[in-house]
């Protein structure tokens, strides 16, 4: 059965949410599904974090609950960046509050994650759906950046808040060699200030920071070729397309032990090295940096994220 389906993914081209969004409607184009931005659709998948709909949470809920009155029905949204563990209580509450409201509107509620599927629970959704991220599609890598060849720390992705970049910084310091570490991708928009701060606290612990910007699929092929040691720092993300990443290009990061990295564990053994605090970090960092082969390997086997999406619209559309 052919199924026609509206993809909703507001937001800039390069921010992660709206990349996953057409990364799945690719993969779903393979199997018998029919993405359109517009007009008719049998149903309609909206991808949904509160940061891309609104300022500020009620206004993102808002947004979203007034597009899904004139949206194809049913309706499935995705949720990223699911609240229920904020360092900020009260912005914990209001997250819940709005994201409630989010799950209330949707006739299907969709998570990337086992530990997302709990929160959604308690956000109201009766019966989440997880399907893991896809991984990222690898293109052939461009000339080598000048850094390569080099001893260094990486981190693939956007430089924002609780990223661990300077848990990185802090890890290169802590080796007699002191790597450099490269930030390979852009800083969030906003978050300016978190850059120059970076670069100040790696210049204090006489490491040396490459912040590299934005990188277009082929250059960021090549700096993850390059990268001496891989590293996901973060414990907080929700679901990880940076840590998915490394994997894609065929690199077993090093990765800070949060929920999410330990179901990728879970899921292909052996590609990530996890770590629970500085000092088996550091051992880490220094095995790496002395068997870099470690750190290299074949893309490990993946959920196929297009046939799980599309079997989902199927089911929604059939009912």
């Amino acid at each position: 059965m052919t199924v026609t389906v509206r993809v909703v993914a507001p937001g800039a081209s390069g921010h992660g949410v709206v990349r996953h969004a057409a990364a799945v409607a690719a993969a779903v184009a393979a199997d018998g599904v029919v993405p359109v931005g517009s007009g008719q659709a049998d149903l309609t998948h909206v991808q949904f974090t509160d940061a891309l709909w609104g300022a500020g949470v009620a206004a993102a809920a808002d947004a979203f609950a007034e597009q899904a009155r004139v949206l194809p029905r049913p309706l499935v949204v995705t949720l990223h960046d699911l609240p229920g563990a904020d360092p900020d209580p009260a912005r914990d509450v209001r997250r819940c509050a709005g994201y409630r409201r989010v799950v209330a509107a949707a006739d299907a509620v969709v998570v990337s994650a086992g530990h997302e599927a709990d929160k959604a629970r308690a956000l109201g959704a009766v019966d989440p759906v997880t399907l893991p991220l896809p991984l990222p599609v690898v293109v052939p890598a461009e000339q080598a950046p000048g850094w390569a060849g080099r001893p260094t720390l990486g981190v693939l992705g956007f430089v924002y808040p609780g990223k661990g970049h300077e848990a990185v910084i802090d890890a290169a310091a802590a080796h007699p060699d002191r790597p450099a570490v490269v930030a390979a991708g852009a800083v969030s928009d906003g978050h300016d200030e978190l850059a120059r701060s970076l670069a100040g606290h790696a210049r204090s612990r006489g490491v040396e920071w490459i912040l590299t910007g934005h990188l277009e699929p082929a250059a960021l092929a090549a700096a993850a070729a390059a990268v001496t040691v891989p590293v996901a720092p973060s414990r907080t993300v929700s679901a990880s397309g940076s840590l998915l990443a490394w994997l894609a290009h065929g690199r077993y990061p090093l990765a800070a032990a949060g929920a999410y990295a330990r179901e990728v564990d879970a899921a292909a053994p052996g590609a990530v090295a996890l770590y629970d605090d500085d000092t088996r970090r550091d051992a880490l960092v220094a095995d790496a940096l002395t068997r870099p082969g470690a750190t290299r390997g074949p893309v490990p086997d993946w959920p196929d994220a297009g046939a799980g999406h599309a079997a989902l619209y199927r089911r929604m559309v059939a009912r």
